[in-house]
C-alpha cells in the first residue's frame, strides 16, 4: 500500500505580520489614463480557507495612493466571493468619493472619475444580483 500525501500548501499563508500576497488573489481592475496622471482601482478577493473570503482594494488617484490591507481579521471575512467583492467595491467608492478633490484630477478629468464610478456601480449591481435576488430564484 501506497501512502498519499496530503497536500498542506493548497491554501494560502500569510506572511509574518499577517498579511497575504496579493499575487495570490483574484484581481478585478480598472484603469483609464488622463492628462494629469491615471485612474487605477483594483478589488482583491482571495480564499483562506474553504468558504471563507477576504477583501482589500487600491486605489491610484493621481498623486494619490490608498490601499486597503489584504488580511483577515473580524471584520474581513466574507462567506462568498461575491460578499467579499461588495465590501471591497463598496470601500473604494467611498475612497473615490472623499479623494477627488486631494487628487488633482478632478473636475478636468470627470469623464475619467465617471468611467470608474460606473465600472465601480456595475461591480455592486452584480454582486447584490447574485447574492440577493439570485437566491430568491430558488426560494
Amino acid at each position: 500500500m501506497q501512502q498519499l500525501h496530503l497536500s498542506l500548501d493548497r491554501w494560502p499563508v500569510p506572511t509574518a505580520d499577517g498579511f497575504y500576497d496579493r499575487q495570490l488573489a483574484h484581481r478585478y481592475a480598472f484603469e483609464q489614463r488622463c492628462t494629469a496622471g491615471r485612474i487605477c482601482v483594483e478589488l482583491w478577493v482571495l480564499e483562506v480557507v474553504p468558504d471563507l473570503y477576504i477583501q482589500a482594494c487600491d486605489l491610484e488617484l493621481g498623486a494619490v495612493q490608498r490601499s486597503t490591507p489584504l488580511r483577515l481579521t473580524p471584520g474581513n471575512r466574507h462567506d462568498s466571493p461575491e460578499a467579499a467583492l461588495r465590501v471591497a467595491a463598496r470601500k473604494a467608492v467611498r475612497e473615490l468619493k472623499m479623494s477627488r478633490q486631494a487628487s488633482g484630477l478632478y473636475p478636468e478629468s470627470q469623464t475619467q472619475w465617471l468611467r470608474a464610478a460606473n465600472w465601480l456601480e456595475e461591480i455592486l449591481q452584480q454582486c447584490d444580483y447574485l447574492l440577493e435576488k439570485q437566491v430568491k430564484l430558488f426560494g
